[in-house]
């Protein structure tokens, strides 16, 4: 058996925060965060994603029990009360789609705090966003 931990992304991710401080996003977490952009430290908190997060219900990995999380933060570990299977909740990773200037194609990417180069896969345009 291997003793690897097997990882399954929360469907709950904290809301869109932007920096007080340069008004650039923050990561998507709660607690201590700093901005990547200008090295301010917020606290962030959001009730309603903790509370979400103690009501997420996940399948087991190994079997087909259905379980509640229970912990309001992420990443945590869970024991699988049918099959003792060992887990991990991971964070929800957040996407938003980007529309190239050019050929007004949609891009999926992950949001990342600053401003950010893409080249298009579809016109091989380059152009610049900022989260």
């Amino acid at each position: 058996m291997s003793d690897e931990i097997r990882e399954i992304e929360s469907k709950v991710a904290p809301p869109t925060i932007n920096c007080p401080n340069c008004e650039s996003m923050l990561p998507h977490e709660l607690g201590e965060i700093t901005c990547v952009v200008c090295s301010a430290i917020s606290r962030i908190d959001h009730k309603p994603t903790r509370d979400n997060w103690i009501d997420e219900k996940v399948s087991c990995p190994n079997c087909p029990k259905i379980l509640r999380v229970g912990v309001d933060e992420r990443p945590c570990a869970l024991r699988c009360s049918g099959c003792e299977t060992v887990f991990k909740i991971t964070p929800s990773i957040v996407k938003v789609e980007v529309s190239c200037p050019s050929c007004e194609r949609q891009l999926r990417i992950r949001p990342r705090p600053g401003r950010r180069r893409l080249d298009c896969p579809a016109c091989s345009e380059s152009f610049h966003v900022t989260f």
